[in-house]
């Protein structure tokens, strides 16, 4: 088995294994994809069922596009430099993010995400919602985006080299192109780079309000070159650079309302980038052993001159925030086959190294304010598969983490040892159980790095890592009805996070001091469910999630880290013409209405896309036609996984903190393969 099949596999530990289609690369045909339908990224995520073999295909402008139709996902923040990924209710600082190996940890800013992702590069997104296996650390699950390389692209052509050229024009508001270049320099070399470039303006949205502080230019550079030293051993390096630069607000997690209430017009020139090399090894010697390994540097730097500002303590500073990452990732595989049991063993190691600076005043010579913190996590899981179907997994992993605060001297350390079990039990050839209980880990995040959150922030001597854990059980049922198939999937969880970590001020202290303390615990529950049939040029999913959030043994709020999504009903249905290689997509997305406790109301919405692939139009090689409608109705609406909620406050007034998303926007792209 490949690295590539028993990642994913682990990935999918006790959990129903899944396809996603937006617009769906031909789930019910034999025949192979036409060659354009490479550039795409297939999805996979444990919170759906759509058989064993359906890979789902999206081509998507942003990561939304790509994430927030699948149950138990969304994605906050309509800005390009908030991105932020939320599972059952949880966001990227409870989730392992993973582009081409690198972890994406970064704490930089509360009003920014802090993940920097080109959509359009990426060639698979493996998703795992909740902690269903010791494979993976983050206590509300994982995902794993992989970026193309030459040979992805060469295998679906006869030629050594090949291109492309992509146009795109969107109405709100938005256009972008990019370019590519790929080929085999001799029979073991292979080389790709690419170059993408988005130009944004301020959208509007569905009340025709225009925002303001969207206005930018995102730039994304991908070198890879890759060496086969021999039939079962690679290496490729691989450099990726990502520029986010504009005037934006100061607050771009608030929407227009809140912006222009405090700060007017103002925009704050600001430079957000992420530069990745990576260094990868694969080694395949079949059941005996299957490897891959990484060694990675991921840097952030975001840069704002806030010259224009009043702060709490005076005129603003050209300032920057810097996170220095290094780390090295190792997954394997051996097989051994007992009789007619068979072993699947996966074992590994993760080590990340992070290192946070922020300078106040770029034009000062006193030092930055720095801290750093080091990771270790070495697991072991056996996949046990009995000659009656059974699967039963049994995992263990052990974590430590070292912190260390420089500007306070603080330091301090946690190490635990965590285990997981999970089964799959056939009734049927069509039914199937899952169930998995897995325990959670969690240490202290470092402190935000653009407010300097090091500088007075010490180590809390009596902290308590956080612990827990999930539980899931899952059915997933196949069979053929006529012509047709039909696959049903459903998972229902419960996780609990003990000694739930909060930032408070020290007790006590005279300094303004800061410190982490726990305060108490946190459950989650919910289910997705999905239902997708197939009949011919037909494809229908319809799928269901609920997630519900109790607080109310915390001794003071979650934060933003906690956004519950609620209810979300999907519906989409896809019709292929297959003589003339159209695909015509309908999806709708109704998000329920929602009490939060303590919290303002959120607001249902539905959202109705509209998209058409045309392949080669009218014979002509290579060329591809994607056009599309997003928020059809022009339904105004937010994200349940974004800003939303009103204020009080005591200088500003009534504010209306929801970050609207875009109205009506229809888009258009071409490219031209070569």
């Amino acid at each position: 088995m490949s690295i590539q099949a028993f990642t994913r596999n682990v990935l999918l530990s006790g959990s129903a294994v899944c396809a996603v289609m937006a617009a769906p690369a031909f789930a019910q045909s034999n025949e192979a994809p036409d060659i354009i339908e490479v550039w795409g990224t297939q999805i996979q995520s444990s919170s759906l069922y759509m058989g064993e073999e359906e890979i789902g295909l999206k081509q998507a402008d942003h990561l939304s596009d790509l994430l927030r139709d699948i149950p138990g996902v969304d994605i906050g923040g309509t800005h390009s430099v908030n991105q932020r990924i939320n599972f059952r209710g949880l966001d990227d600082r409870n989730i392992n993010v993973f582009i081409d190996g690198a972890l994406q940890t970064n704490y930089m800013f509360h009003h920014m995400g802090n993940l920097l992702i080109n959509a359009d590069i990426l060639k698979s997104a493996d998703i795992q919602l909740g902690a269903n296996s010791v494979v993976n650390g983050g206590i509300g699950g994982a995902i794993r985006f992989e970026t193309k390389d030459a040979r992805d692209l060469l295998d679906a052509s006869e030629n050594p080299f090949g291109g492309r050229v992509m146009v795109g024009y969107n109405t709100n508001a938005q256009h972008s192109y990019s370019l590519t270049g790929y080929g085999q320099l001799g029979e073991r070399f292979d080389v790709l780079g690419y170059f993408n470039q988005v130009d944004r303006d301020n959208f509007e949205d569905g009340d025709g309000v225009d925002t303001i502080g969207s206005d930018g230019t995102t730039q994304n550079t991908l070198i890879k070159v890759g060496f086969d030293l021999s039939a079962n051993q690679r290496f490729e390096l691989s450099y990726d650079n990502l520029e986010d630069e504009g005037d934006y607000t100061q607050r771009p997690d608030m929407g227009v309302r809140t912006n222009k209430a405090i700060t007017g017009d103002l925009l704050i020139p600001t430079e957000y980038t992420r530069t990745s090399w990576n260094a990868g090894y694969e080694l395949d010697l079949g059941e005996a052993l299957s490897l891959r390994a990484t060694y990675y540097t991921n840097d952030l730097s975001l840069y704002r001159d806030q010259r224009a500002t009043i702060t709490r303590s005076g005129p603003g500073k050209e300032s920057k925030a810097f996170s220095n990452n290094y780390g090295v990732n190792i997954l394997a595989q051996s097989v051994w086959n007992q009789g007619t049991i068979r072993h699947d063993f996966t074992y590994g190691l993760e080590y990340f190294n992070q290192e946070l600076n922020h300078r106040a005043d770029l034009s000062s010579t006193a030092p930055a304010t720095r801290e750093e913190g080091q990771s270790l996590a070495i697991f072991a899981q056996d996949e046990i598969t009995f000659a009656n179907g059974i699967i039963v997994r049994p995992g263990v992993r052990y974590h430590r983490f070292e912190q260390e605060i420089f500007s306070t001297k603080s330091s301090d350390s946690w190490d635990d040892v965590t285990f997981a079990l999970a089964g799959e039990f056939p009734v049927t050839e069509e039914l199937r159980f899952l169930a998995s209980y897995t325990e959670l880990f969690k240490a202290p995040e470092l402190a935000e790095a653009f407010v300097g959150g090091a500088a007075n922030k010490i180590i809390n001597p009596d902290l308590e890592p956080e612990g827990g854990d999930n539980i899931e059980l899952g059915v997933r049922y196949s069979t053929m009805i006529g012509e047709g198939s039909l696959n049903l999937g459903a998972n229902v969880f419960r996780q609990r996070i003990t000694n739930y970590i909060g930032e408070v001020p020290v007790p006590g202290s005279t300094t303004g001091e800061e410190w982490d303390e726990n305060r108490g615990e946190l459950k989650l529950e919910g289910f997705e469910a999905s239902a997708h049939y197939g009949l011919g040029a037909w494809d229908f999913l319809a799928t269901y999630s609920h997630s519900d959030a109790d607080d109310k043994k915390l001794t003071g709020s979650s934060g933003d880290s906690l956004r519950e999504i609620g209810d979300q009903l999907g519906l989409n249905v896809a019709y292929t013409f297959t003589e003339h290689d159209i695909v015509l997509d309908y999806t709708v997305q109704v998000v329920m209405d929602q009490s939060v406790e303590g919290a303002a109301d959120k607001k249902g919405y539905d959202v109705h896309n509209l998209s058409a692939r045309w392949n080669e139009p009218f014979e002509f090689k290579g060329l591809s036609v994607l056009f599309g409608v997003d928020n059809l109705f022009n339904e105004t609406y937010t994200s349940h996984a974004s800003r939303v909620g009103e204020s009080n406050h005591p200088v500003f007034g009534h504010l209306v903190l929801n970050d609207v998303e875009p109205g009506r926007n229809v888009k258009i792209s071409l490219s031209q393969r070569f």
